[in-house]
């Protein structure tokens, strides 16, 4: 399992600096870069605190977007975290083994809110499905999620991406409802990346070559 949690780790880092090329007639979409989550999980006391879990994770993502539908756009995102911090009741927890990861799905729809010249907001729904291995046993939890974000349009083919979402959870999948139930469980999420596309040209990009000068070269003279 851990050679294997270890492959996909590697592979998305990979995918995260290496932007990939497109078919010219696919109507699929690569994005890749860099996130965060916070990860919160409560189980309800009587007559006591309450059992608060919380979890820092970074990671890397990949994601796909496929654009062929006029009103929206449908996101496919794989992320890979890595348990960076985690607290039982505001007192931080040592793992026993250092080599943990989380493996998050994402995949929902986009609508493109508002389009200006140097920059798109869009927001939409989607499904997550999130596995986080931890000394004890291993979390898989499934939820409903709400994205929004900014794009920006750095060069002809080259876009900012700046996202957040918010998700709320089943924490109590599988043999995680015998084992340590959790009455609710929520997370947020902030990423940033790029996307570099040949077919999706950005028209206005904010950093736009000095063409002009070139074309306004004026052409050699010839003797009067």
């Amino acid at each position: 399992m851990k050679k294997i949690a270890l492959g996909i780790l590697i592979s998305l880092v990979f995918a995260a600096v290496c932007p990939g090329e497109e078919a010219d007639d696919s109507p699929l979409i690569l994005s890749q870069g860099a996130t965060a989550a916070w990860l919160t999980r409560i189980i309800f006391q009587d007559n006591r605190s309450n059992f608060v879990f919380r979890d820092f994770l970074p990671g890397v993502y990949v994601a796909a977007e496929l654009r062929n539908i006029d009103y929206f756009v449908t996101v496919f995102k794989l992320t890979a975290f890595y348990p960076l911090n985690s607290t039982f009741n505001n007192m931080v927890q040592r793992s026993n083994n250092p080599l943990h990861l989380g493996v998050d799905l994402f995949a929902g729809i986009r609508f493109e809110l508002l389009a200006r010249d140097n920059f798109r907001l869009n927001a939409g729904p989607g499904l997550r499905l999130f596995y986080l291995t931890a000394d004890r046993w291993n979390y898989l939890n499934l939820g409903a999620a709400a994205t929004a974000g900014v794009d920006l349009p750095l060069t002809e083919r080259w876009t900012l991406l700046l996202d957040g979402s918010a998700s709320i959870y089943n924490s109590n999948l599988g043999s995680n409802r015998s084992m340590e139930p959790f009455d609710i469980a929520w997370q947020y999420q902030a990423g940033i990346g790029v996307r570099y596309s040949t077919k999706m040209l950005n028209v206005t990009p904010i950093f736009v070559r000095d063409r002009q000068a070139a074309d306004s070269t004026p052409a050699n003279e010839e003797g009067l």
